[in-house]
């Protein structure tokens, strides 16, 4: 059997909400290292991965690697009850699936739900094995305002890096938007092994830079007509990594 304690209710919700602006269905992993989850979308433009490493969770019994194949909607329906930072969240296999406990830890309140869930071998997806020329990290909320931006002139992006400084340009019907990155302006690190250029969907970036504002320190990395991989790291130890597709 099964049973995992997680310490923030709250990201976990945050993790999911990000997960469902690519899928509704997934399958939780459960292994020796980690609890997680992979899904590439049908067209094979977008690869989310959620992971919660065994570090960062408490409680957590394993007998064997397992998969469960669940409703992301069901889980977040008890995760939304997590009002406070003090909520933690314990998964515990069941024989239809799993029992979600949230409590908090404070008051001592706690809600209980029964998700119904298929059983499965732990998926063998695995990610892009690309060379990333250039990353650099920043505030997810930077993202997230220059994605909107971005839509609101083209469909798609020009990501560009050459010396101390990262281009995103789009250009259409006579309007032209430019975004220029550096260290400290407003980039929290940088790092440029060669100069680089890709070209992605606005409205792909869009939709995945929204769920960048959970996180104040998102790295995004990227190379020569290469996917574009952005990690989005919790607090509490938990992560969604993206991977984006490159239009050619």
């Amino acid at each position: 059997m099964i049973k995992a304690t997680y310490s923030s209710a709250k990201d976990f919700y945050s993790l999911l909400s990000g997960l469902l602006k690519v899928t509704d269905e997934i399958i939780l992993n459960f292994t020796e290292d980690s609890i997680f989850s992979r899904y590439l979308t049908d067209d094979k433009v977008v690869m989310v991965i959620f992971k919660i490493p065994k570090e960062y969770l408490e409680d957590y019994t394993i007998d064997k690697p397992l998969g469960i194949k669940i409703n992301i909607n069901d889980l977040k329906k008890i995760l939304g009850k997590a009002k406070t930072k003090s909520a933690t969240v314990t998964l515990e296999e069941t024989d239809a699936g799993l029992k979600v406990t949230v409590r908090d830890e404070k008051t001592g309140t706690r809600s209980n739900i029964y998700i119904k869930g298929e059983k499965t071998s732990v998926d063998q997806l695995t990610e892009p094995k690309v060379n990333l020329s250039v990353t650099f990290t920043t505030d997810g909320d930077v993202l997230k305002d220059i994605a909107r931006d971005l839509s609101l002139v083209g469909e798609e992006v020009e990501i560009s890096a050459d010396e101390n400084t990262v281009t995103l340009f789009t250009e259409e019907a006579g309007r032209r938007y430019k975004s220029l990155l550096r260290q400290d302006k407003p980039l929290k690190s940088l790092n440029i092994e060669s100069p680089s250029k890709a070209v992605y969907s606005i409205e792909v970036l869009k939709d995945v830079f929204k769920v960048t504002s959970i996180s104040q320190n998102v790295t995004l990395g990227f190379g020569n007509n290469i996917p574009m991989k952005i990690e989005v790291p919790t607090d509490s130890g938990g992560q969604l990594i993206f991977w984006i597709a490159p239009r050619l």
